[in-house]
């Protein structure tokens, strides 16, 4: 009986080792790219129905192999996080001191990732780990960028 017991402590043991480890920072990636592209228009709609009188346009794409790296400055890696490219087609962002450009991005983006949360069912854990964001002007002139949980205004 006290072998048994033993066998069963251990088993139990070595199968808790290959449990993957949650909420350590990253979306993880066990979804295929179809699947998350669902989870992905998912957030999208939330966020829409969220904000029906002031969306902002806004994708989302997860890029498992740090594709979107060009659009950051050098250094920047998107690997293995959720990409959000925020488009101002409502002025929002026009006509504001630096101040002010980043308080109202705060703003969106956590009301944005408020969305990508519920839709993901929390598999997005971390919005400073796990999303890395773009914001552009009505021009399409980029204006800001997110990344490990900080804000920060491009150069013009």
């Amino acid at each position: 009986m006290r072998g048994k017991k033993l066998i069963a402590a251990f088993l139990l043991g070595v199968g808790l080792c290959f449990v993957p480890a949650l909420g350590h920072g990253e979306v993880r990636t066990q979804v295929d790219q179809v699947h998350m592209d669902i989870i992905l228009l998912k957030a999208t709609v939330s966020y829409m129905m969220d904000n029906p009188t002031n969306f902002l346009h806004v994708s989302f794409s997860y890029d498992a192999f740090g594709m979107f790296s060009s659009f950051f400055p050098e250094g920047v890696t998107t690997e293995s996080k959720v990409f959000v490219m925020i488009i101002d087609n409502r002025g929002v962002f026009s006509d504001k001191s630096e101040r002010a450009l980043l308080s109202q991005f705060k703003k969106e983006l956590e009301a944005i990732y408020s969305s990508l949360y519920e839709a993901t069912g929390g598999m997005a854990t971390d919005m400073n780990t796990d999303i890395i964001a773009a914001l552009y002007g009505r021009e399409q002139n980029p204006l800001g960028g997110f990344y490990q949980g900080e804000y920060h205004l491009w150069e013009k």
